[in-house]
């Protein structure tokens, strides 16, 4: 039950036909783990606490650097050489005590991956590196997590939405993770900030949309790649299809 300083926090939420109290009590009793506190997760993690997730999780095990806040927003100045998975989580209960935030300073991996999103209804994944992306993407798979995956660099970034067993998987498309040296970080060759907010934000509204929707969502990114070029402003969606012979979700699974 939401409380009246909560239905009041959450009106204009309330107020729209897709939500009403409902639908934002669907949403206070949401579980969304989101693994990466950087670019992405930083606007995803301040718009889904702002708007009423029950609990997240909020996985990273990197240090705050002043590098950072030029695109972490969720970051002050004064969180430079705190833990990100601590900083981040202290931050959004600050913007919204009525829910639970769990900070888990954890490099994710094969070992603990299973128990870091158990109980999740979704994940959100922005980390800066592909083999995290991959072993994501194969953990959900695997234990039938819907998931949301991003990227961003210099002034273009993608996402990707999967339900396992319904939509193309992330080794689909891209099979392998690529050679180091053929992919640059944004460490190496820049990223514009509010490149990252953008696509961070529409993480978040989709996750939203999909917690609200029962998972019959069909016209967002789920089974489908939206690539955002903000050099011409140019958004381009492309369907998806499940490969058979995919080593994760193909017809083994």
């Amino acid at each position: 039950m939401l409380s009246p300083e909560e239905l009041s926090r959450y009106s204009r939420n309330i107020l729209l036909d897709e939500v009403k109290r409902t639908g934002q009590e669907k949403l206070s009793k949401s579980i969304v783990t989101i693994v990466g506190a950087g670019g992405l997760g930083s606007p995803a993690l301040l718009y889904l606490g702002a708007a009423g997730i029950g609990k997240i999780r909020v996985i990273d095990s990197d240090i705050v650097d002043t590098t950072n806040l030029q695109r972490q927003i969720i970051y002050k100045h004064s969180d430079i050489g705190k833990e990100k998975a601590i900083a981040s989580a202290e931050n959004v209960k600050l913007l919204n005590p009525f829910i639970q935030v769990e900070g888990i300073k954890a490099r994710f991996s094969e070992e603990n991956a299973k128990a870091l999103l158990e109980s999740s209804d979704l994940v959100l994944e922005g980390s800066d590196n592909f083999d995290t992306k991959f072993l994501v993407n194969d953990i959900c798979v695997r234990e039938k997590i819907p998931f949301i995956t991003a990227g961003v660099l210099r002034f273009e970034g993608m996402i990707m939405g999967v339900r396992p067993g319904k939509d193309a998987c992330f080794r689909c498309i891209y099979e392998e993770p690529p050679l180091p040296e053929h992919v640059p970080s944004c460490a190496d060759a820049g990223v514009i900030g509010s490149m990252a907010g953008m696509i961070g934000t529409i993480q978040a509204t989709e996750s939203i949309q999909f917690l609200l929707s029962d998972s019959k969502r069909e016209e967002g990114l789920f089974g489908k790649i939206l690539q955002i070029d903000s050099k011409t402003m140019e958004f381009r969606k492309i369907s998806t299809a499940r490969r058979k012979d995919c080593i994760v979700c193909g017809n083994s699974y």
